[in-house]
Formats: structure tokens, C-alpha cells, sequence
């Protein structure tokens, strides 16, 4: 039924436009791209028109938000599972803010990792090289000491802060123009998104699901503690350092292309084990369902409002009482 749903607003997404496009015609488009029957503009310009439309400019935005909230989502139910902790997500260990600074640092200085790089090209890739230090940094404890999930987040938190110091630092000397693209940043939007992220994007979210996927068994023994994953013959410390890597790394080239979409990796895995609990194996695919139809479903409000805004303000405007919502029911019965 999540199949269905998510499929239907993909085609809603798709038909969402400034000129009118119906349900009819983004299938038709679809079909005649598969089949190889694309309308040609000299013969029919309108139809042609309406072809550059949804294939150029909803569907990067669409496919993308597929993928960054399924990326989002994974990430989210499985740093919930290996922390123990239902607050946690990827953002709570500093990758957003971390992201953030690398973003500012290019766009008010001109200054980028790789020399060579300007303009958007720099932005992310000083994105995503600044989106690894917080999980570089945990490492580095984790793997001198045994650190406690705790330990872990705190880490993360203290960063999250530092990061947003030095990125508070560089606006109060930025110029409007600056200010505004990173505060719009700092939300989170698909507006900018084009093909050339789509198949990065794409890759990010397949390889992220099939390598949680194969570790659902190891993240459901070390989510019932340390003392039974031992007892189990798992290493509690070095599978959160493995999905800590890969979710750290999957969330970077997320944010890199979107920004920082806040509250899917913090509600839809719960939204998720209402409906099928806490076994990861099952977990895992369900809510990165539910993370897709939130960035759409959002995606799709933002476009239909007079107003442009951020998809980032629609999450938290919709996540934020979804969230009170369910520690409210955790209260009557926990699903953890």
C-alpha cells in the first residue's frame, strides 16, 4: 500500500507545474519516453514543451526527494536502533552543521578543498568533505576508548554547536544575497537540484539500503544492549562505528545536493514501527517508504503554496506534531 501511495504522489509531483499538466499526460510522457517516442519541437511545440517541463524540471526534484528521504529515513531508524535513543538521527551528530560551515566557507570566501572547483561545484564539495569531520572525530574516540551510544551523540552535539558558531561567525560578516542562500540552505529545498545529482543520489540510497539491510541482524542484537550483543558474540562498538560511517557518509552526499531536510530521520522510522515494530530487517525498507513520501508529499505542498518556501519549513511544520504525537503514544504502549 506504501508502493502505491508513494508511486501516486510521484505522478502528483510530476504534474505540478506554472502551466497545467494532467494526470493523463505525465503517463503519457512517461510511456513515450520508455518507448522511445519523444515529441519533437519543430512538429509539436506544445507537447514538446510540456515534455521539458515534467522530464527537466519535476523530474530531477522528484526522484531526488525519493532518495534523500529514503537516504534520511534509513539513516534515521538505524541510528535509533544502535543508540537505543528515539531522539537521535542523522543530524544529531553534527553532519548538517558540519555541511553548513564547508557551504558558507565557500560561497562568502571563494574558498573550496579542491582548488580548482567554483561556484555550486565548490559549495558542494566543501559540503561534503566538512559533512565527514564529525564522523571522523567519533571514530577517533570510539576507537581509543570504548564509547557508550551517549558518549557518541554528545560527542556529535558538541560539534553540532562548534560548527554552528563559526557558520553564525560568517554570516554576522556575510552580505545579504550570502545570508539569504545560506539560511534557505540551512532549511533544506529541491529547487536547485538537476539530473546531474539524480544518478549520485540514486547510487547513495541503493547502496545505503543493501548494506543496512545485510546488517539488520547485527543492529537488532546490538539494539537489545551491549551486555546481550556481547553475550551474542557481536561487537557492539564496531558495528555502530561501521553503520555510524556509512550512515555519515550516505547523509553527506544528501545534504550536499539538498541541505539540511530536517525531522524525516527523526519521524518516519517511527512512523514506521507502528506499523511493523522494531525488526530492522522489516524497519528499515518501510521507513525509508515513509521518509520518500514525506520530502515528496512535502516537495508537493511547497510547490502548490503562492509562496515559496523551503521543503525543509513543510517537515518540521508537519514533523513536529507528529513527533509530540508519538511520544505521547509512548507513553501508552512502547514499540521499542
Amino acid at each position: 500500500m506504501l508502493v502505491l501511495i508513494i508511486f501516486a504522489a510521484c505522478v502528483v509531483s510530476l504534474s505540478i507545474s506554472r502551466i497545467d499538466i494532467s494526470f493523463t499526460q505525465v503517463l503519457e510522457i512517461l510511456w513515450n519516453h520508455l518507448t522511445d517516442n519523444v515529441p519533437i519541437r519543430s512538429e509539436d511545440y506544445q507537447s514538446w514543451w510540456v515534455d521539458q517541463v515534467v522530464v527537466n524540471d519535476n523530474a530531477p526534484r522528484t526522484i531526488c526527494g525519493v532518495c534523500v528521504g529514503g537516504i534520511l529515513a534509513v539513516s534515521g531508524a538505524v541510528m535509533q536502533s544502535i543508540t537505543r535513543n528515539p531522539l537521535t538521527d542523522p543530524y544529531t551528530i553534527g553532519i548538517s552543521s558540519a555541511a553548513l560551515l564547508g557551504m558558507a566557507v565557500s560561497l562568502v570566501f571563494g574558498i573550496c578543498i579542491i582548488p580548482t572547483a567554483t561556484g555550486s561545484t565548490a559549495q558542494i564539495v566543501n559540503a561534503f568533505v566538512f559533512s565527514l569531520i564529525p564522523a571522523l572525530v567519533i571514530t577517533l574516540f570510539a576507537s581509543r576508548s570504548k564509547s557508550s551510544p551517549t558518549m557518541m551523540i554528545l560527542i556529535g552535539i558538541a560539534m553540532m554547536y562548534v560548527f554552528n558558531a563559526f557558520t553564525t561567525f560568517i554570516k554576522y560578516n556575510a552580505e545579504a544575497e550570502q545570508i539569504h542562500e545560506i539560511y534557505e540552505w540551512s532549511l533544506g529545498t529541491l529547487s536547485g537540484v538537476t539530473w546531474d545529482a539524480v544518478g549520485i543520489l540514486i547510487a547513495t540510497f541503493i547502496l545505503l539500503s543493501i548494506c543496512m539491510i545485510i546488517l539488520a541482524n547485527k543492529i537488532n542484537v546490538v539494539s537489545s544492549g551491549d551486555k546481550e550483543a556481547i553475550s551474542l558474540g557481536e561487537n557492539p562498538t564496531r558495528v555502530r562505528l561501521l553503520c555510524l560511517v556509512l550512515i555519515s557518509m550516505a547523509t553527506s552526499v544528501s545534504v550536499c545536493f539538498t541541505g539540511s531536510i530536517g525531522f524525516v530521520g527523526l519521524v518516519a522510522p517511527h512512523v514506521a514501527r507502528l506499523f511493523v515494530g522494531s525488526n530492522c530487517k522489516v524497519l528499515i525498507p518501510v521507513s525509508a517508504i515513509i521518509g520518500a513520501l514525506m520530502v515528496v508529499g512535502a516537495d508537493i505542498l511547497v510547490r502548490s503554496l503562492p509562496q515559496v518556501l523551503p521543503v525543509g519549513v513543510i517537515t518540521a511544520l508537519i514533523g513536529s506534531p507528529l513527533f509530540l504525537y508519538f511520544l505521547y503514544m509512548q507513553r501508552r504502549k512502547s514499540v521499542w
